[in-house]
């Protein structure tokens, strides 16, 4: 995979593939060590890296890591950062004017009766009319945004009336064993669509880069538990 590979998502959002360190051997040659055992040839590595991932020995996959540049949605981004294990810098709404990029769902979901915190597919609601509404919001929010400028409110006050669906950006490193706990939460049916759409990017471009690990990935996912389920 070459530098500068990117996946659209989110409409005006993507997720573009910087650099990596490391390959699936890294991670093979990282566990032989502990016994400073050579290497039996490929079959054999294969093997013992898929029983490491079988048997949760996690922290050869640490040797490894991906750089991502990812631009989503402020409130993507909230989700995004609370798993406190990537490495990143953002997009400075106070050293630079934001862009006029909002994100805008293509179908409207409703609240789940069952389920309080998740959405759900729904013919009652008026998807153009909804769609025209927010649209309307947010082209007033930037123009409040742009006159507050033009006033000579400093960028760090003035971006205080956008909404959170306006697009930011982020360069983000995490190590293969992190993003495989972020991935296993993320790309969970109970996870939000919007943040599963981002999840599934980062895992396209990681199984390129690490196919045996996402063979094992895909073979032992684990469950995620209730307790791991929320915003």
């Amino acid at each position: 995979m070459k530098p500068g590979h990117t996946i659209p998502i989110l409409g005006k959002g993507y997720v573009r593939y910087i650099d990596h360190l490391g390959t699936d051997l890294r991670i093979v040659e990282s566990a032989r060590i502990s016994y400073k055992s050579p290497s039996k040839g490929e079959d054999q590595d294969k093997k013992l890296l898929i029983y490491l991932y079988k048997h949760r020995h996690t922290s050869p996959f640490e040797q490894c890591s991906i750089t991502y540049n990812i631009k989503m949605p402020i409130f993507i981004m909230r989700q995004f950062v609370r798993h406190r294990t990537f490495r990143l810098n953002e997009w400075s709404g106070r050293y630079s004017e934001l862009a006029d990029e909002f994100y805008v769902p293509t179908q409207w979901r409703a609240a789940d009766a069952k389920n309080k915190q998740g959405s759900q597919v729904s013919d009652s609601l008026n998807h153009p009319a909804l769609t025209k509404e927010v649209e309307n919001f947010n082209h007033q929010a930037y123009g409040t945004y742009q006159n507050l400028l033009k006033q000579g409110v400093a960028k760090e006050l003035a971006r205080m009336v956008l909404p959170v669906s306006i697009f930011t950006e982020v360069y983000v490193n995490c190590d293969l064993h992190n993003l495989i706990h972020f991935l296993q939460l993320r790309e969970d049916d109970h996870a939000q669509q919007e943040i599963r759409e981002l999840s599934a990017a980062m895992r396209q471009i990681a199984e390129t880069l690490y196919p045996w690990t996402f063979e094992a990935y895909h073979k032992y996912r684990m469950a995620v538990s209730e307790k791991s389920k929320g915003d």
